[in-house]
């Protein structure tokens, strides 16, 4: 093997091994965890309807990526959301789809974690506890 293809080899074994250390390993309870931090945003320990929808609707800003108001598989495999919860996100998307285009709108995904957010709150008093929070697939909800 010449030194070019052995530095060549090495560079790209390098960026492939690196790539998977890149994506932390969580277990369901710290993600768990993780998550409902991100969406309380005031950090009183519940998240509210209000902190919910804010947070949904800052998500669809990153994942359209291009900017035209939908968001496609494309968008959604590229996003972070998609790197770190596959199937979380491809739940979201098929969730959200109302219309089964393909894509999504603003409009239909805050419907449908709007209906999310309310099988989520078991009690019906607006806010999540930790423990009504739920970090996986809930298509078996979808309205």
């Amino acid at each position: 093997m010449t030194r070019q293809n052995f530095t060549i080899s090495t560079i790209t074994l390098l960026l492939l091994t690196g790539c998977a250390w890149m994506k932390p390993h969580y277990n369901d309870a710290q993600m768990h965890s993780y998550l409902f931090n991100k969406f309380d945003a005031n950090e009183d320990g519940v998240i509210t309807k209000e902190e919910y929808m804010e947070f949904i609707d800052e998500r669809f800003d990153k994942m359209d990526s291009d900017g035209n108001g939908t968001i496609t598989k494309e968008d959604l495999y590229d996003s972070r959301f998609y790197t770190f919860l596959p199937e979380l996100a491809e739940a979201v998307f098929r969730d959200s789809d109302l219309d089964n285009s393909e894509t999504i709108t603003r409009e239909e995904m805050l419907k449908a974690e709007e209906a999310r957010f309310k099988v989520m709150d078991r009690n019906g008093d607006g806010q999540l506890t930790k423990d009504e929070f739920v970090v996986n697939d809930m298509s078996e909800y979808k309205k």
